[in-house]
This record gives structure tokens, C-alpha cells and sequence, in this order.
């Protein structure tokens, strides 16, 4: 188990999640990395990881890792929301980072649910709206950098 890890009470390192059985899973933690390629490019994409319950009263859990393995803490729910929430929980307690960033107020925002339970980016600050939906940030990048960003991934694609 991972030392940056919060529970010990599972008998079972994480593992990948076989993403090619779960292709919602898959969906999920792409959206997440064209966030962080488009605003945390340096970060590397993520992997998802699973620790297993011996224990039918504590649920499975699922972890966002960084390249190099490195994780923090987890969540019990995959979807988009989870997902995004374990890696941005991972970037704040591995990279000492406030990770994605409402431009607007230059506050951190917080991964949930929208009115219409798409999985967004929502910022808290006063009355709270909803920044994008997760894997839309490019969106909220000023127009040079978002311009780039979309060069870069046509040299990419090829």
C-alpha cells in the first residue's frame, strides 16, 4: 500500500482497474486527463488503481495515481465525479498543488454533480456556479493558451 495513502485497514495493494471490461470507468478518467494535459500538463496522466475489501461493511476503494504510482487517499463511487475528485485529492497531497483553479477567482473548485448529473468543475466562491463540465477545462483557458493547446494536439494526432 502506498505511504501516501490514508486507510490501512485493507489486506489488498491497489491494482489497475481493467479499464477495457469498464469503458465508463474509461470515459471517466479521460475526461479527467484532457484536464489536467490542458491546465496541468506536467502532472502526466493518470492511471486508476482499486483496493479490494476483505470486508463487506467497508467498500471497495478507487484511487487516481500519478504516472510514477503515487497516490492519495480514494473514493468509493468511480464515476466522472469520483474520478475527477481522487485525482484532484491526489494533485493537493502529492503535488502540493491547488488543483483545477476557477480563473474567475482564483480559487480551487470542487468536482460533483450538475443540475442535470453531468460531472462538472464547481466553484464555490459566493454564490457558486458551475465552471465546466469535467474534461472541458481547455474551455476556460484564456484564448492564446487554448489556441495552443489545440496546435499542439493536431501535431499530436499527426
Amino acid at each position: 500500500m502506498s505511504h501516501f495513502s490514508h486507510r490501512r485497514d485493507f489486506a489488498h495493494d491497489p491494482r489497475p482497474v481493467d479499464l477495457a471490461a469498464r469503458p465508463d470507468l474509461a470515459a471517466g478518467l479521460d475526461a479527467v486527463n484532457r484536464d489536467l494535459a490542458a491546465t496541468l500538463p506536467e502532472a502526466g496522466p493518470m492511471r486508476l488503481m482499486w483496493t479490494p475489501s476483505d470486508d463487506e461493511d467497508i467498500p471497495d476503494q478507487y484511487h487516481a495515481a500519478l504516472p510514477d504510482g503515487r497516490w492519495h487517499d480514494g473514493v468509493q463511487d468511480p464515476d466522472t465525479a469520483g474520478i475527477a475528485e481522487a485525482a484532484q485529492e491526489t494533485v493537493q497531497a502529492v503535488l502540493w498543488q491547488v488543483w483545477p483553479v476557477c480563473r474567475e477567482h482564483r480559487s480551487g473548485v470542487h468536482a460533483g454533480a450538475g443540475a442535470d448529473e453531468r460531472a462538472v468543475w464547481w466553484c464555490r466562491v459566493d454564490e457558486g456556479h458551475e465552471l465546466c463540465e469535467v474534461g472541458e477545462l481547455a474551455q476556460t483557458l484564456p484564448g492564446k493558451q487554448r489556441r495552443a493547446l489545440r496546435r499542439k494536439e493536431r501535431r499530436r494526432a499527426g
